[in-house]
């Protein structure tokens, strides 16, 4: 059975190789919208059986898109959907969830963040699971050439506790960062944080972060289509 996924050869082959390639193979993965589950979750799943070990956590808020992603899989992959747990609902609510009811010693080895457009859930999903990232652990993003990363990749290349490459193999690209310290150095903290102050200080995010979605709905509707998509989704 061929399942929908989004991702192309390229990304689904580099999320696979991120886990089977890895000098201590993930236990734990957490993924931020898994949409019909036959793009990064197949594969992830299907690298964690590869490796014989490693569970995935997988999170989507939109619930006609969950239960046919939970049946999807299931259908397609009977044997993998038993290294998998999905979760439904908002990523930032149930990351807190999920972290509570986890042991206090846990580590997350292995993160793909593909959820909302919007660059402040990305960022808030990476300062959620980053305290619990080891050194080694991963971290994968998609769109990050949109504005769903215009925050994230920007914040992370600047940290020195992280080394990071932008795939540029998609007209959405494909980020990859992986721990190399515990924490970054006060300096490059402080670079990153200053880059993020700025992203949020632009106009057009103080504007989606204060105004009412039917307010910024209707100026987006009187705004030229280009310049309209380029705000909501474009390219950084």
């Amino acid at each position: 059975m061929a399942i929908d996924g989004q991702l192309n050869a390229d990304e689904r082959r580099l999320i696979t190789e991120a886990i089977t390639g890895a000098a201590k193979k993930p236990q734990v993965a957490v993924e931020v919208g898994t949409w019909l589950g036959g793009g990064s979750t197949l594969h992830i799943l299907r690298a964690l059986e590869q490796n014989g070990s490693g569970h995935l956590w997988g999170i989507e808020v939109d619930r006609s898109i969950y239960e046919r992603m939970i049946a999807n899989i299931r259908e397609a992959a009977p044997q993998e959907a038993n290294r998998f747990t999905p979760l439904f609902g908002f990523s930032q609510e149930i990351l807190k969830q999920w972290k509570r009811e986890q042991p206090a010693n846990t580590t997350v080895d292995f993160c793909f963040l593909d959820g909302g457009n919007n660059p402040r859930e990305q960022i808030e999903e990476f300062e959620l699971l980053d305290p619990l990232i080891p050194v080694g652990g991963q971290l994968l993003t998609h769109d990050a050439k949109m504005r769903k990363g215009r925050w994230l990749v920007p914040f992370i290349t600047r940290l020195d506790n992280w080394e990071s490459r932008l795939h540029d193999i998609s007209e959405n690209g494909l980020f990859y960062a992986k721990k190399i310290a515990p924490r970054p150095s006060p300096e490059s903290l402080r670079a990153a944080q200053r880059q993020l102050f700025r992203q949020k200080c632009q106009p057009a995010e103080i504007a989606a972060s204060y105004l009412p979605s039917s307010v910024c709905k209707l100026i987006l509707r009187l705004l030229p289509q280009k310049f309209s998509r380029n705000l909501t989704d474009g390219k950084n």
